[in-house]
């Protein structure tokens, strides 16, 4: 006999305790049913087809998920960057399709061919039988190179498919490149091939500040500021803002204003990749001018300029650039071509949430009443559609995290059609008793219900957060803790919010909408924190980090970038255990007719049973190769010194220190496998 309950975790915004209450005493009486009866639950992964992989660490995880190990399980002891601690480092990143992720290693890198021997090294992995790994950062010079000439990537395509890059001084990536300065690249990741983006970039001019300003999603355009003349991008500004486009492999200049003149104040792209500055194909381009009339000006095809807002600032914009928001002296107002205040005067807007990728609705937070259910002076929480206005969602929403303008601090989050909307608030808005502490909120416009998605623990010590690895401070990624069909809704926590969960420290969660059931995506054992890196667009890959092994791939104990994938798990990652050893009767073969010559015992003839030889020249070169390094950075410290870089110099000294010590175990374990090849051979 079994007992099947389905448990509804929607709540409207009038009486959600109450409901929620009750629903909990009713479900205490169910268990305490289940357990007199001794009725046993569903296996939750009993309908699973991979179920050959959902076995150890996988068996708790929802929606048929099973861990893949996405970086190498070898990294010549280093770790995959799960803190953002190097900001030129980008935290785990995913494609939309959830087959290419990008990660980084903090202060350094690994590989048979290290590209950068600078702060970090980055890294794009692809599945296939397995994820398999390569390092994208350009290479540096052999020696002598400054510390900040390392390379790394300012930007990326959200496909990944392609990545802006910094070379080094030396060497030139492309034969047009100038020597002794350092340029920006464009990467083609199929290829490996690279474009030069400042074209005409004087040589000998050591380290210069070429900052990219924003990438179209197709990778067709490049948008980037250049305190340097280039071919094509120039004024009177120090601060020009640049256009490459990829079909003509030419620049064009931004900063143009509306009655055909340069502007000569810096110019500056209007917001970060996330806010869609840049239109999907390129072809029109936001941008804020210092102390000019272009508060917000929109360059379009390169030809012309529309002024948005003298005074505004730049929100949000359309995917195809036809729409845009701007905030004005605590109002909101809307361009499509003419300027709209929506808020009509004395708004007291607060921020803004996000927009759906067409411009035809924006969350946001305000102090006016709008619409009904809201009041003065609160922060309540709308919605605006076009064609049917305002709806109030809640109030009043206090973390200002929602619509902070930094990715790494952001917790709100909009599904691409602008249906659901994800974000926290630490004052309860269902009335669940949150002890005011931080939780995480899904509203669907579809039903116009407001969920509480990480109220399972009443009056809970600690709260939960949407937070994701967004990228470094050069790396602008929204990361998708909301899928786009708002079917999924990824969070942490530190409270135990599944038996499962026994850590005490945050934990990577997942809120399914449908069932109104928590999962837990990370495994809730391991003493370190876990971190949501990023998900795919459905949802059905979810990226972490965590030193646990969680796969028996993975051998060692340094962090490393796992994917909970649904219906995941690959026969790589889980090789079949060693036949055990045959005993007894059967194993001594077919009987054969009597020899009557010498005992098998008696006839010597040299060690019996001979070792296999090792491979000791791998371990040899690996040690040449970290000695290498030991040198280099001890000659860069020295230069770094002399220079008056004392603290630069610490830095390498350090890691020189690291990696002798690296080549001289790896030495000594060459060393001793020659020995042992000696002695397996007399």
């Amino acid at each position: 006999m079994r007992l099947y309950v389905k448990a509804s975790r929607a709540e409207s915004t009038n009486g959600g305790g109450m409901h929620r209450g009750l629903f909990g005493l009713i479900w205490l009486c169910v268990l305490g049913l289940v357990a007199f009866l001794g009725i046993s639950a569903p296996s939750a992964g009993a309908a699973c087809s991979n179920e050959a992989f959902r076995s150890g660490p996988s068996a708790h995880l929802p929606a048929c998920r099973a861990y893949e190990l996405v970086s190498p399980p070898e990294k010549e002891g280093y770790e995959v960057d799960h803190e953002l601690l190097n900001v030129a480092a980008p935290a785990p990143i995913a494609s939309p399709s959830g087959n290419t992720l990008l990660w980084s290693v903090e202060r350094g890198g690994f590989g048979e061919s290290l590209p950068s021997n600078g702060p970090s090294t980055d890294y794009l992995s692809r599945r296939g039988v397995n994820w398999s790994s390569e390092a994208l950062n350009p290479p540096l010079a052999p020696s002598g190179s400054a510390f900040l000439t390392a390379a790394f990537i300012p930007g990326l395509t959200e496909d990944l498919n392609t990545t802006v890059s910094t070379g080094g001084v030396e060497p030139p990536l492309t034969p047009e490149a100038p020597e002794g300065s350092k340029p920006l690249y464009v990467r083609d990741n199929a290829s490996g091939s690279y474009r030069l983006l400042s074209i005409g970039l004087a040589s000998g001019l050591g380290e210069t500040e070429l900052g990219l300003g924003g990438i179209s999603a197709d990778g067709s355009h490049v948008v980037f500021n250049s305190e340097f003349e280039l071919t094509g991008c120039g004024g009177p500004s120090n601060e020009a803002l640049c256009d490459w486009n990829a079909a003509t492999g030419a620049l064009s200049l931004v900063g143009v204003l509306p009655g055909g003149g340069v502007s000569a104040g810096a110019v500056s792209i209007a917001g970060l990749d996330w806010r869609r500055p840049v239109s999907t194909d390129g072809s029109r381009v936001f941008f804020h001018e210092a102390g000019g009339e272009c508060g917000v000006c929109v360059r379009i095809n390169g030809a012309t300029t529309q002024l948005v807002s003298e005074t505004g600032s730049f929100q949000f914009a359309s995917s195809d650039g036809s729409v845009a928001y701007v905030t004005d002296g605590g109002d909101l107002e809307r361009w499509d071509g003419a300027l709209t205040n929506l808020t009509g005067g004395g708004g007291e807007v607060k921020g803004v949430l996000g927009t759906s990728s067409d411009g035809t609705r924006v969350y946001f937070v305000a102090g006016k009443e709008l619409a009904p259910g809201a009041a003065p002076g609160e922060n309540n929480l709308y919605l605006w559609t076009a064609g049917s206005g305002f709806k109030f969602i809640a109030k009043p929403v206090t973390l200002t995290s929602n619509w902070s303008t930094s990715e790494t601090s952001r917790s709100s989050r909009v599904a691409p059609d602008g249906m659901h909307l994800a974000f926290t608030a630490n004052n309860s808005l269902t009335g669940f008793p949150d002890n005011g502490k931080s939780q995480a909120y899904l509203y669907s416009v579809a039903t116009g219900a407001l969920v509480c998605a990480s109220c399972v623990v009443a009056e809970p010590a600690n709260g939960a957060d949407i937070v994701g690895g967004t990228g470094g401070i050069s790396v602008n990624h929204l990361s998708r803790n909301l899928s786009d069909g708002g079917d999924h809704l990824f969070f942490t926590s530190k409270e135990a919010l599944v038996s499962q969960d026994s850590n005490g420290v945050d934990d990577v969660y997942e809120y399914d909408p449908v069932s109104g059931a928590v999962g837990l995506i990370s495994t809730g054992t391991d003493p370190l924190t876990a971190y949501f890196g990023d998900a795919s667009a459905a949802g059905t890959d979810a990226l972490f980090t965590t030193r646990e092994r969680l796969v028996p791939l993975d051998t060692d104990t340094a962090i490393d970038a796992y994917d909970a994938r649904v219906s995941g798990g690959l026969a790589s990652q889980h090789p079949a255990p060693p036949s055990p050893p045959c005993t007894g009767v059967g194993c001594r073969g077919e009987s054969s007719s009597p020899s009557f010559g010498p005992a098998a015992s008696a006839v010597v003839a040299g060690r019996g049973n001979i070792s296999q030889k090792k491979n000791c020249n791998k371990l040899g070169r690996e040690a040449k190769k970290l000695s290498q390094r030991a040198k280099r950075l001890r000659r860069n410290a020295r230069q770094a010194q002399r220079t008056g870089k004392s603290a630069v110099a610490r830095k390498r000294k350090k890691k020189a220190n690291r990696l002798a010590k690296r080549a001289k175990n790896k030495s000594n374990s060459a060393k001793n496998c020659r020995k042992a090849n000696r002695r397996a051979s007399k």
